[in-house]
C-alpha cells in the first residue's frame, strides 16, 4: 500500500522505537524510507550550514544505516534540512511525493506513569505537520514504546 514513507527524526532514544516501526513498515511494503532530520533554522554562513549538514548526516547515519543493514534493507535515503522543520519536512514529503509520513508524539521524554495527557503530548513539530503535510501522517504513540504501556 505504501511505496515511499518519509520518517522525521530527532535523534533522541525515542525516535529508535519510533524508526523500528517505520523500518518494519517500509520492508512490509516494499517501500523506500526517507530519513529527514531538520536542523531549524541557522543563522550561520553558507559555509558553517554545510558543515552542520554534514554533521548531522553523519549522525543519522550513525544512528540508522547500521540497523538497516543488519535488517538487510537498503531502499532508503538520509535528508539533511536547514529552515523551519515543518516547511522542509512538507516539502519534502511533496516533492519526493511520500505516501506516509511516520512521526512520534514529542522530543521530551514521553508521558510518565501518572502524568496528565492535557500538556500538547503531541509536540509542536508533530501539531504543525498534521497541519501542513501532503499525504497521511501516522503517529506513533508513547503507549507501543515498550516499558510504557499502561494496562
Amino acid at each position: 500500500m505504501y511505496k515511499k514513507i518519509l520518517f522525521s527524526t530527532c535523534l533522541t532514544e525515542y525516535c529508535n522505537h519510533i524508526f523500528n516501526f517505520a523500518l518494519n513498515l517500509a520492508k512490509e511494503n516494499d517501500a523506500r524510507l526517507w530519513i529527514y532530520h531538520g536542523l531549524g533554522k541557522l543563522n550561520l554562513d553558507e559555509a558553517k550550514v554545510e558543515q552542520a549538514i554534514k554533521e548531522a548526516e553523519a549522525k543519522v547515519s550513525e544512528a540508522y544505516v547500521g540497523r538497516m543493514k543488519d535488517s538487510g534493507f537498503d531502499n532508503y535515503a538520509i535528508n539533511i534540512g536547514d529552515g523551519d522543520v515543518v516547511s522542509e519536512l512538507s516539502k519534502l514529503a511533496r516533492n519526493s511525493a511520500v505516501d506516509l509520513m511516520v512521526m512520534g508524539t514529542s522530543t521530551e521524554t514521553p508521558l510518565a506513569v501518572g502524568e496528565s495527557t492535557n500538556v500538547a503530548p503531541l509536540g509542536e513539530i508533530t501539531s504543525d505537520a498534521l497541519l501542513w503535510a501532503p499525504c497521511p501522517v501516522m503517529i506513533i504513540p508513547p503507549s507501543l514504546i515498550p516499558g510504557l504501556a499502561r494496562g
